[in-house]
């Protein structure tokens, strides 16, 4: 069904039809298809294209029409568990191959994710992707491995979008483990084939041992223009001057600050023509979602009188990895223009209001609507219905009522309750050892391929270590211990969870602030 949403759109546009240049604000309307792309973008009274009229319109007044956030960097199965940290713990961590040796790392994370990986997987999934659609985010990378991919579910799933079958599921490319030098090689050809990279790079302190993955990936041929370098903060800034035809990074400040006390230098990757996108990282050491994140760079600009400004921030979330993505997948996103993905959403803004700081500072409670492919996922039941959304469920966030539509991931024709999402993961956390065994059992029942559609659903977890998976379940199940399930949106058990805790001194602290009225 054809959709029009009406209101003050923000395009971060690159096309001249639509606006002169990427800052434009004005009062006009975004026209998507039924083929889930944007027809068209007009201001003020203008007329739309044709064949729009029976379509859904939707008209947010003074709010804020942006395109639907992209998260370039987290991990899904991870997004249950609440922040991680060693106690005892007094000094940084040195990189990204030691804090999955500590002894409290398995117990504390590894073991829980596994837990509902095994037990609950669709669930899990469920919880991870509604959490990043009530922050805005209709584009996400970091899905763990599946025997169902997730592509045309919820948000956009960056490792298994199809574009509706158009395109091959390997136009992009991820990694977390560190490859070896004829891996690398290979990911070196498959970008010259116009694949895109993602890649963890060098994460930790500058000068640590792990810089030489990005001398590894610069003597492999990976430096090109589709490789995308996760973190990059061990690296000597001077070092981004080595990637001659530049690619992109990711920047997570939270995960950064709070494991290393130290994050990428983002003005020498901009000054060196790089492409800076922004990634929430993952539950034990980062922020809930893009959103969230987003507060958290514009924290570490401040602190570090870094000239970035509220644009440069939302193109980092937006227009940039819209591009990193766009190049592989061929077709425009992160930007509202004719011909790009019909990915929306509308932020709550005051009439006059700085388009730019008010998305920088906006809340969970701030997104009003969320379109992913011209559909309505998630937002204000009022804004749900005129967008013709059905089969609804009511979710709550940060204290206020939305609707979502969730559907099974197995028959996306069939509604899908969000409570129901939870209790099935609150009888996981209740008796783990109980429910991985009876997973098990089925699984083991099972005398079918796995990837046949009626097959058990299977996730195996995307480590974030630099050498290799840390272990799996204990053999004596009795020992996994489920903390609770975190809210989908910040709180103040999340602030208060941030002071005397991690690396970062007290930057994170000032996260708070733009929560105040945090449940």
């Amino acid at each position: 069904m054809s959709l029009v949403i009406a209101g003050r759109i923000v395009p971060m546009s690159n096309d001249a039809t639509v606006a002169a240049n990427d800052a434009a604000v004005f009062k006009g309307k975004v026209w998507i298809g039924d083929d889930g792309r944007i027809a068209a973008v007009t201001q003020g009274a203008s007329k739309g294209p044709p064949g729009f009229e029976k379509a859904a319109v939707v008209d947010v007044g003074t709010d804020l029409v942006v395109p639907g956030l992209i998260d370039l960097h987290s991990h899904l199965a991870y997004a249950s568990l609440p922040l991680w940290v060693e106690p005892n713990r007094i000094v940084p961590f040195l990189h990204h191959n030691i804090w999955p040796t500590r002894p409290t790392y398995a117990a504390d994370v590894t073991w829980p994710a596994y837990a509902f990986v095994v037990a609950s997987p669709a669930e899990l999934l469920a919880y991870a992707e509604v959490r990043a659609l009530v922050g805005g985010t209709t584009c996400i990378q970091g899905s763990p491995p599946s025997n169902r991919p997730l592509d045309g579910w919820l948000a956009r799933n960056v490792e298994d979008e199809t574009l509706g079958g158009t395109i091959d599921r390997d136009r992009v490319r991820t990694s977390t483990l560190t490859l070896k030098p004829d891996q690398l090689g290979e990911k070196a050809d498959q970008m010259r084939a116009g694949s895109t990279f993602i890649y963890h790079c060098a994460e930790g302190q500058p000068g640590s041992i792990v810089n030489r993955e990005y001398k590894a990936a610069r003597s492999a041929g990976c430096l090109q223009p589709r490789f995308v370098a996760i973190h990059c903060n061990a690296i000597d800034p001077a070092a981004f001057g080595n990637w001659t035809t530049p690619g992109a990074t990711v920047w997570s400040p939270f995960s950064n600050l709070w494991l290393y006390g130290t994050t990428t230098d983002v003005p020498a990757a901009i000054a060196n023509g790089l492409t800076v996108c922004i990634g929430s990282d993952w539950g034990p050491s980062g922020t809930r979602n893009a959103l969230g994140e987003l507060k958290v760079a514009s924290l570490v600009a401040s602190a570090r009188n870094w000239s970035l400004t509220h644009i440069d921030l939302v193109r980092m979330v937006t227009a940039n990895p819209g591009d990193v993505l766009s190049g592989s997948w061929g077709v425009p996103l992160g930007r509202l223009q004719p011909g790009a993905l019909g990915d929306v959403t509308v932020f709550a803004a005051k009439a006059g209001a700085d388009a730019f700081r008010t998305i920088v500072e906006a809340t969970e409670r701030d997104v009003r609507l969320v379109v992913v492919g011209g559909r309505a996922q998630c937002g204000m039941s009022t804004l749900m219905t005129a967008a013709g959304a059905t089969g609804t469920s009511e979710i709550t966030v940060a204290g206020e009522k939305r609707a979502l539509a969730l559907t099974r991931i197995e028959d996306r024709s069939t509604p899908w309750s969000f409570d129901s999402v939870l209790a099935r993961m609150e009888a996981v956390r209740a008796d783990p050892k109980g429910e991985i065994n009876k997973a098990r059992g089925a699984l083991a029942s099972w005398a079918g391929r796995l990837d046949q559609p009626e097959a058990p659903m299977r996730l195996a977890l995307d480590m974030p270590t630099g050498i290799a998976p840390i272990g799996g379940l204990p053999k004596d199940l009795g020992q996994v211990k489920v903390p609770p399930l975190q809210p989908l949106a910040h709180d103040r058990a999340f602030f208060t969870s941030l002071t005397g805790r991690g690396f970062h001194g007290t930057l994170l602290d000032g996260l708070a602030d733009f929560y105040r009225a945090a449940p």
